[in-house]
């Protein structure tokens, strides 16, 4: 069975989708049977022991490289949750210490309101719940974004050397086809360059609109009102769900010694406003 080579290991809404989408139409490359396989940060998929997550992944003859795309391994340390296992990177690189690894990074402040809307929209809480609330149900909001708390974690595992790391500000939202990251990629995971996927340009993991996530939250009459409601009204910015700014400040402050932290390890200027 074919053991990885490379792992996109996050960080969520980062862009992760859309270069799982891109990286997995190489022919040189054997993805998993899911983007997502969670191996590493769920206790009853790891129980499940290296032979089947080897399974997991499909090889042909032209396979240069396999792997999968789980933004979640990148929170390795943090507060133990009952749906994620903390300790991925120690248990990653004790199964295969020579892995290739991705990382895409965004910034931070941008990248919580984005995590809070998506725990929204999963139905975890209303909108009446704050970014702040939230954080304290779902820790991951904040700590995913503890960017140089969590790579130091990595690097104590694997030399930097292994790592790619692409900012989503730089690498992947200004240019639709973004061909010269992709080659970056390709060159890192040991393909070759110059592939071009297809159907990458377009939008992925779009956040639903504010009224679809009161629809999706309200019961009774609100609700049937609600369904009943023309597009036009169903425009209004009565619907917006606003996110306080004492509650962006708040995160902000917790981001900003990390991102100062990361550029040092980095050695490169990032030019995240933190303004979510």
């Amino acid at each position: 069975m074919p053991a990885p080579t490379f792992l996109c290991i996050g960080a969520q809404k980062c862009g992760t989708t859309w270069l799982a989408r891109a990286v997995q139409q190489h022919p040189q490359v054997s993805p998993g049977k899911r983007k997502e396989l969670h191996f590493f940060n769920h206790a009853d998929a790891y129980a499940r022991g290296l032979d089947w997550y080897e399974s997991q992944f499909r090889r042909s003859r032209r396979t240069r490289a396999t792997g999968e795309f789980t933004p979640n391994y990148w929170w390795t340390v943090g507060t133990r949750t009952t749906f994620h296992d903390l300790g991925c990177a120690e248990r990653i690189a004790a199964a295969y210490p020579d892995l290739q690894l991705i990382v895409c990074l965004r910034d931070p402040l941008a990248r919580a309101v984005s995590a809070y809307f998506h725990h929204m929209n999963a139905g975890r809480y209303p909108p009446s719940v704050s970014l702040l609330e939230a954080t304290e149900r779902y820790p991951d909001i904040r700590e995913f974004g503890l960017y140089a708390t969590q790579y130091a974690a990595w690097l104590e595992h694997y030399p930097p050397e292994r790592f790619l790391v692409l900012v989503y500000e730089e690498d992947i939202a200004p240019d639709p086809a973004k061909q010269g990251t992709l080659d970056r990629v390709f060159a890192h995971i040991g393909v070759d360059v110059g592939f071009e996927p297809q159907q990458v340009t377009e939008a992925r993991n779009v956040r639903q609109s504010d009224f679809t996530l009161r629809l999706k939250h309200a019961t009774g009459v609100r609700r049937r009102v609600m369904e009943r409601l023309p597009q036009r009204l169903r425009d209004s910015p009565r619907w917006r769900i606003p996110v306080a700014d004492s509650d962006r400040r708040a995160l902000a402050e917790d981001f900003r010694p990390e991102v100062a932290r990361l550029e040092e390890m980095l050695g490169r200027r990032l030019t995240w406003r933190l303004d979510g």
